[in-house]
């Protein structure tokens, strides 16, 4: 029976991690495959039918290095104003006695009830009154604005569960309230505070809803929606758009594979702690 039990365990978690992983492996090996290829049906292509040129084309795009530095920049302030005003928020409702708290956070993540494509027009027209379309700024805020109730829900939560008596300790030993978040619960809470930025950064690496109306030009495109160039009116490039689109995924793999520890941390403490 073991032996029977263990069969079905590992055969139900390989076709588990085929499903989940096999649409990841088929697009990293069309992204080495000419179009040509791609478009022939056959899965295991010949070793003639490999090439490194989709990625070399990529590359070699005008506005590509453009793409990943718009990209990452958006990104990159949106995790950090995320993690500093969601950690600011959910140390005030944590520690300070407000009223009506539990109506706050409930109308806090009432917008991630709704579709994003619901809120485009009134985004737009905020943007425009206050002229930052097709700019990094407008694009930074509206993304940080998408992801800010999510981590302020997740990190009040997170807060809660550590001590008070902490917060007494240092206050006694001189350290004003600022100092006590800074240099006592920052350290605590790294594991959420890693779960929050890795969730804002992930949302805006991967948007294209909102960047498609508020970026109008080049300078502010990003990845995903400069991925629509390559297809042409005549012709889609099918080795072109696999090999920019496994170019847009490696910084998030790369970035989970730096902060994992901290990451499957602060998610199973979320799950644990209330």
């Amino acid at each position: 029976m073991k032996l029977t039990h263990r069969i079905i365990v590992y055969l139900g978690l390989a076709l588990f991690y085929l499903f989940l992983l096999g649409p990841m492996a088929w697009l990293l090996l069309c992204s080495f495959r000419t179009s040509d290829s791609i478009q022939s049906g056959r899965i295991l292509p010949a070793l003639s039918e490999f090439t490194c040129l989709n990625y070399l084309e990529a590359f070699n795009l005008n506005n590509f290095p453009q793409l990943v530095g718009n990209s990452i920049l958006i990104a990159t302030s949106v995790m950090l104003l995320v993690v500093l005003f969601a950690s600011l928020g959910a140390y005030g409702l944590s520690r300070f006695p407000l009223k009506g708290k539990p109506y706050l956070m409930l109308t806090a993540l009432l917008p991630q009830f709704f579709p994003y494509v619901l809120v485009l027009v009134p985004f737009y027209v905020l943007m425009s009154n206050l002229s930052l379309v097709d700019t990094h700024i407008g694009l930074i805020l509206t993304h940080t604005s998408i992801t800010l109730p999510f981590a302020l829900w997740m990190l009040t939560g997170y807060f809660n569960a550590i001590p008070r008596e902490l917060d007494q300790a240092a206050a006694i030993d001189g350290c004003s309230r600022l100092a006590i978040l800074f240099r006592i619960l920052y350290p605590i809470a790294l594991p959420g505070l890693v779960v929050a930025g890795f969730f804002a950064f992930v949302v805006s690496w991967g948007d294209y809803l909102f960047v498609s109306i508020l970026s109008q030009s080049n300078s502010t495109q990003t990845l995903p929606l400069g991925l629509q160039s390559f297809l042409q009116s005549l012709q889609v490039k099918w080795g072109l758009i696999t090999a920019g689109t496994v170019i847009a995924i490696v910084p998030t793999v790369v970035f989970f594979a730096i902060v994992q520890r901290r990451l499957v941390a602060g998610l199973t403490a979320g799950a644990v702690k209330s």
